[in-house]
């Protein structure tokens, strides 16, 4: 159990579908044993967050939402208990800054000793009971396990990565789902290798992380495909090399064009957009893989011939937050950017308070912004 009394936050509640959000105060209660206190610096706006707001997705009401985070330690709590080998956690120390990732892993599930990180099945404390509270007591669901629309978040150790001094927050945050997972769909979950015919079916945020991954791993040619000219042309900023309307081109024309004459070896559907899957595996080439990254609708289905897909040797791979393992993936990423690889501050488009929520909501709606991002706590201070 916690031994601190927690502390009361400013957050914003959902309370059902359709409804803005509230801006209340609630009780955050204190970091149990494995777990740690966050101030929340940024937090990016998700369509995954939309997905419950909409009622795409269902979900308890009322939460917080918001789970692409970063900001610093505030609050540790009793040394960790379970076994988290290569852990990106066991180390923070109050003041850190750090990244934190919806991915929440106990270190000792078969999936976790399989290093499949996304598929932890281990009974956390966080799982069962949300540290929030509104003013009369009444539990408020963590959305996305971090409800990271607030000033402050509890989570679990193995949800936080130490960052780098010299890395801004704000652009840090992308990293905590986004960017995390296109390119861990390149990168683990499809496994492009360089020379490989890439297409990435979405240019939002998660497209363009994997954009920017299969640019990294050296793939040729990297087609992006978004109705939103405005995202096309973002996307041939961010490493695509050609950039194609679906609405009013032929995909498959495009993508032969580039190649010189075959289809792609791997097809990642980056959007929850049930049209973005029509057609999509016929864009591959014998051996190909189509990669479903963006998380449709619950009704959303789709046909597949199976004889045919056998007889092309095609494979259709499901990819959750890209398949990664956040020791190793998000230090990579890190490392991308300090490098220069990775281009995270050209993926925030605005940035709003937590009292103008409603707005970055609407933003991201309407597809105006890659990334929109709300800071609970007001502007962060210059790295």
């Amino acid at each position: 159990m916690p031994t601190g009394r927690g502390a009361t936050i400013r957050a914003a509640v959902s309370r059902g579908v359709g409804l803005p959000p509230s801006i209340e105060d609630l009780h955050l209660a204190a970091p149990g044993p494995d777990e740690v206190r966050v101030e929340v610096t940024a937090c990016a706006v998700c369509h995954s967050d939309l997905s419950y707001l909409d009622g795409t997705w269902a979900t308890e009401f009322p939460l917080v939402l918001g789970h692409e985070a970063a900001g610093r330690v505030l609050e540790l709590g009793d040394e960790p208990t379970g076994d988290h080998p290569g852990g990106p956690a066991g180390n923070l120390a109050v003041g850190d800054p750090v990244v934190v990732t919806l991915v929440r892993t106990c270190g000792n599930c078969r999936a976790c000793h399989r290093g499949h990180d996304v598929a932890c099945t281990g009974d956390l404390a966080l799982n069962d009971c949300s540290p929030l509270a509104d003013a009369d007591g009444n539990p408020i669901a963590q959305g996305l396990n971090v409800a990271g629309f607030a000033e402050q978040v509890v989570v679990h150790r193995s949800q936080v990565v130490r960052l780098p001094d010299d890395v801004d927050p704000l652009a840090a945050s992308l990293l905590g789902c986004g960017v995390l997972t296109g390119s861990g769909a390149v990168t683990n979950t499809a496994g492009v290798a360089a020379g490989d015919a890439v297409v990435v079916v979405g240019c939002g945020g998660v497209g363009t992380g994997a954009l920017q991954a299969a640019r990294i791993v050296g793939a040729d040619p990297i087609v992006a495909v978004d109705p939103s000219p405005d995202k096309r042309a973002s996307a041939l900023g961010f490493g695509a090399t050609h950039a194609v309307d679906p609405v009013a081109e032929d995909v498959g024309a495009a993508i032969t064009s580039a190649t010189g004459g075959r289809l792609a070896d791997h097809v990642l559907v980056t959007t929850g957009a049930p049209a973005a899957l029509d057609g999509a595996i016929d864009l591959l080439a014998p051996m190909g893989n189509l990669v479903i990254v963006g998380m449709a609708g619950d009704d959303v289905t789709m046909e597949v011939a199976p004889s045919w897909l056998a007889a092309a040797n095609k494979s259709i791979l499901g990819s959750k937050m890209g398949t990664i393992r956040v020791a190793d993936d998000v230090p990579a990423l890190i490392g991308h950017h300090r490098d220069g690889r990775l281009d995270l501050q050209g993926m925030v488009s605005t940035t709003h308070g937590l009292d103008d929520i409603a707005e970055a909501f609407d933003e991201a709606w309407r597809g105006d912004v890659l990334r929109t991002v709300v800071l609970p706590n007001g502007e962060p201070a210059p790295c």
